[in-house]
C-alpha cells in the first residue's frame, strides 16, 4: 500500500438485487491475504444479512429484526452498529498488507446521511490507501457517491470479476403499422422532435452505437435497418430479428418508439444489470403485470433462439419472456409512468395536458 499513490477504483453498480454481492464473493474469498474489506452475505437461517471480513473470512451479524440501543435504522431496516465498526477496524488493521480494499456496500446511510461506515471511511481513504479500490454503490445512488467521493475517473463495472460480455448496441425499433394510434407513432412529436429519434438519442446517451428498425426512414448519419423478406410481417420480432440477423454476436438494448415518458436511468439499469449477469433481462410493469419485450436487453444466445422458435411458428416476444426469457427485472421505486406505452389517441393526448 503507498499513500503517495491514489488507487485505482473500481465500482460495481447496478439495481438493487442483480447479483452483485454474490458476484464479488465468487471472486474474492480465498483469494489473498492482500484483500481486505467486508463483502455482504446472507445468513440461510434467519435470511437476515451478514457482513464477512476479509481476508480471514470471518462471519459477523449485520442485520437485525428490531430497532434497538445497539442498532442504526435506515428505513424499515435495522443494521448493528458494531458490525459497521469491526467492518472498518478490518480495513485500519491491515494498513501494511493490503494491495486490494472491498467495500461492500456505501449506500443511503453514508452517500445520504453520513452515517453507518462514515466517518471512519473517508477518514481511512485520506490515510490508507490500497492500490485498489472495490465498492458496491447501487445505481440509485451512483452519482451522488461520485461526487461525495470525487471519485469521477472511476471505472464502473470492470475489472476482472465481471463476466465476459459480447457487444452491446442500441436498437430503435419504429417499425408498425400505429392502426390503433391512428398515425405514425414513431413521427409523433413529444419532446420537440420524432419520437424515433428521442429513443435514439436516450440510447446513445448510454454511448451505445445504436440503429433503427424502419423500412421508411431515412436521415443522414443514422444506420436504418428495413424488415428483410424472411421475417417481415410478424411485429416487433420481425425487426428484432432483421437487425440480429445483419450485426451477428451482438447484444441489443432495444427500446420502442411507444415509451415517449422513458428516460436514461431506467435504460442504464437494463445495461449495468446485463454486465453483471451476462444474460437477457427486461421489465415487467408492475401495474399491468406484463413484460416490456420492448424495453428490454437481449443477449445473442437468446436472439438465436428466438430465431429458432420463429422457424416453429412461436412469433411472440412477450410469450419468449414469460416462458423462456433467463431475467425479468421489476422496475423498484420509479415512476412507472416510463413503462407505459402510448398506444392511443387519448394517451397522446394525456401527455400534452399534463
Amino acid at each position: 500500500m503507498n499513500p503517495q499513490v491514489s488507487p485505482e477504483i473500481f465500482i460495481i453498480t447496478g439495481p438493487v438485487g442483480i447479483g452483485k454481492s454474490t458476484m464479488l464473493r465468487h471472486f474474492f474469498r480465498g483469494k489473498s491475504i492482500q484483500t481486505a474489506g467486508f463483502l455482504c452475505d446472507t445468513d440461510p437461517s434467519t435470511n437476515l444479512r451478514t457482513l464477512c471480513l476479509l481476508p480471514e473470512e470471518k462471519t459477523v451479524p449485520f442485520e437485525a429484526l428490531e430497532a434497538s440501543e445497539s442498532t442504526l435504522s435506515i428505513g424499515k431496516f435495522h443494521f448493528e452498529r458494531s458490525a459497521f465498526d469491526q467492518a472498518i477496524d478490518t480495513l485500519m488493521g491491515r494498513s501494511l498488507e493490503t494491495q486490494t480494499a472491498v467495500i461492500d456496500e456505501l449506500g443511503k446511510l453514508e452517500i445520504e446521511q453520513h452515517s453507518g461506515f462514515e466517518p471512519q471511511f473517508s477518514h481511512w481513504l485520506t490515510t490508507q490507501i490500497p492500490n485498489t479500490i472495490v465498492v458496491i454503490i447501487r445505481s440509485s445512488l451512483l452519482e451522488k457517491a461520485l461526487l461525495k467521493y470525487d471519485w469521477e475517473q472511476a471505472r464502473i463495472n470492470e475489472g476482472p470479476w465481471m463476466p465476459v460480455l459480447p457487444k452491446i448496441m442500441g436498437l430503435v425499433m419504429a417499425g408498425g403499422q400505429s392502426s390503433r394510434m391512428g398515425k405514425d407513432k414513431k413521427t409523433i412529436h413529444y419532446h420537440g422532435q420524432p419520437q424515433w429519434r428521442h429513443a435514439y438519442e436516450l440510447l446513445m446517451e448510454l454511448k451505445l452505437e445504436t440503429v433503427v428498425s424502419a423500412s421508411d426512414l431515412k436521415e443522414e448519419g443514422v444506420r436504418m435497418i428495413s424488415d428483410s423478406p424472411e421475417f417481415e410481417g410478424n411485429g416487433p420480432i420481425s425487426g428484432l430479428l432483421s437487425v440480429s440477423e445483419e450485426i451477428q454476436e451482438t447484444a441489443l438494448l432495444v427500446l420502442g418508439v411507444d415509451y415517449p415518458e422513458m428516460d436514461r436511468p431506467t435504460l442504464y439499469d437494463l445495461l449495468l444489470t446485463f454486465q453483471i449477469r451476462n444474460c437477457s433481462v427486461c421489465y415487467r410493469n408492475p401495474q399491468s403485470n406484463r413484460v416490456e419485450p420492448l424495453i428490454a436487453l437481449y443477449h445473442p444466445r437468446d436472439l438465436q433462439r428466438i430465431k429458432e422458435e420463429f422457424y416453429m411458428g412461436n412469433r411472440s416476444l412477450s410469450r419468449f419472456w414469460e416462458q423462456e426469457g433467463n431475467a425479468v427485472l421489476v422496475l423498484p421505486h420509479r415512476n412507472y409512468n416510463v413503462l407505459k406505452s402510448y398506444d392511443l389517441p387519448e394517451d397522446e393526448a394525456a401527455f400534452r395536458t399534463r
